[in-house]
């Protein structure tokens, strides 16, 4: 690589210490971000100027504590880039699309929902047109669902509609906009452990046991989802428990039992730190339960935390929405 390539790599390295100092501090100084970054106060002007220029940054004024002269601050343009988010799940006894506009530091600047009766691969289309139209800043579309895809198809998934389909491909295509397609308890898990502070070195179990459908399982290891190798880790209803999900009553006696078999072996192959059972129907007893099972000295030293949790929406917004905002650094921010 000639002299002006490796110049040009140097210069994005430190624009992204400088945006990344300003997300975390909020707003700073010129020579407070060459203390944070390390760098000089001549680069660190030279790389403000450039974010100026694109309009990344704002300027913001301060006044200084000995009523001197004001100094110049700068604040991060949280809206320079905007992510599109849209996550499915039932509300309210009715299939619904939420679809999120969601700025640098995560916060929503606008929410719609959609009730769907007939999900199809262009079900989605005119309100996406719409908020790319009010929103050109939008720059990643990131969907959270119920299914897997496997290069950029469907291969599993609650709606019918959608299976065997590529909904990524369908999006990018019309829209020319990057498109992910992220599982449901795979985005769960990642909301919890960002909501939680959870450190990277944690292992975190999310199982998804819903009122209807086949359960799921997140695995949130090493500070990110970890999915096997075509992404389908985690889909234990193939685990050999002998059960026929499509003719499955979903009696509780029978449901109880499996997520005891399931917590089991979750911590014999991952020996996790913690374990979020989610799930309408999920029992209070059931860390006491797993723990009357663990009938050995190594099953109980073994036995991970066990939070139950009726509120997966939750973190499923919150995880859909952080890996969106990864996808627009990995591609606008990173080498």
């Amino acid at each position: 690589m000639n002299q002006k390539g490796n110049g040009n790599i140097i210069k994005e390295i430190n624009l992204n210490k400088v945006r990344s100092a300003l997300k975390d501090a909020g707003t700073a100084t010129k020579p407070q971000l060459a203390e944070i970054t390390g760098l000089s106060v001549v680069t660190v002007n030279s790389l403000v100027n450039t974010l100026l220029d694109t309009g990344e940054l704002h300027t913001d004024t301060i006044l200084n504590s000995d009523g001197g002269r004001p100094a110049a601050s700068f604040r991060y343009n949280s809206k320079f880039r905007l992510a599109l988010t849209i996550f499915m799940h039932e509300y309210k006894g009715q299939d619904t699309a939420f679809y999120c506009v969601t700025d640098l530091r995560g916060g929503v600047i606008e929410r719609i929902e959609q009730n769907l009766s007939n999900v199809s691969i262009d079900s989605f289309d005119s309100i996406i047109e719409y908020l790319i139209s009010k929103y050109p800043q939008i720059k990643a579309i990131c969907f959270g669902i119920p299914g897997e895809e496997v290069n950029q198809r469907l291969v599993i998934s609650d709606y019918e509609e959608l299976k065997e389909q590529s909904l990524s491909g369908h999006i990018h295509e019309k829209f020319h906009l990057p498109a992910h397609i992220e599982n449901d308890i795979n985005a769960a898990v990642i909301g919890y452990c960002r909501q939680n502070n959870i450190p990277s070195n944690k292992c975190v179990i999310g199982l998804y046991f819903p009122g209807k459908y086949p359960p799921g399982a997140g695995i949130h290891l090493n500070g990110d989802i970890y999915k096997g190798r075509n992404g389908l880790a985690g889909e234990i209803k193939y685990l050999p428990f002998g059960i026929d999900w499509e003719s499955f009553d979903y009696n509780p006696a029978d449901m109880e039992n499996i997520k005891i078999k399931t917590i089991q072996a979750f911590q014999c192959m991952f020996n996790p730190d913690t374990i979020v059972l989610y799930g309408e129907k999920s029992a209070d007893s059931i860390a006491w339960i797993s723990h009357e099972k663990s009938l050995s000295a190594a099953e109980k030293i073994m036995l991970p935390e066990i939070i139950t949790s009726t509120d997966l929406n939750t973190d499923f917004e919150a995880g859909i929405r952080q890996i969106a905002l990864k996808i627009i650094d990995t591609l606008y921010l990173n080498l």
